[in-house]
């Protein structure tokens, strides 16, 4: 499928690997082909020598009425993430990712 929206820019810091990356500058409230945006597989970044997955999801999936949910996971521990965080908004997510990254947020959980 050749989808018209670009690629969310998001700003990391060195240390961070992108796994997978399907998040789009798509707004929930004003996407066309919704169901092919918001999927709960949307972007996963690792960062190995802190051990730490940053993961990012829509849920439920594909819904018009869900949202867009953010981990922050150590030792690869979901069932007890260090941060959850979860909005509409796409701005407010991609501040989220940027901040999470940031070695002076995450060194507290080192």
């Amino acid at each position: 499928m050749n989808k018209p929206y670009e690629i969310q820019p998001i700003r990391l810091l060195g240390g961070w690997m992108v796994e997978f990356n399907n998040f789009y500058e798509c707004e929930p409230d004003n996407c066309d082909d919704f169901a092919a945006y918001f999927v709960e597989g949307l972007l996963q970044i690792t960062n190995n020598e802190y051990n730490l997955v940053l993961d990012l999801g829509w849920y439920p999936n594909s819904d018009k009425n869900g949202t867009y949910e953010l981990f922050l996971i150590k030792d690869y521990n979901w069932e007890n993430p260090l941060e959850y965080f979860q909005s509409r908004n796409t701005k407010e997510i991609v501040d989220k990712i940027e901040y999470w990254t940031n070695y002076g947020f995450f060194q507290k959980y080192l």
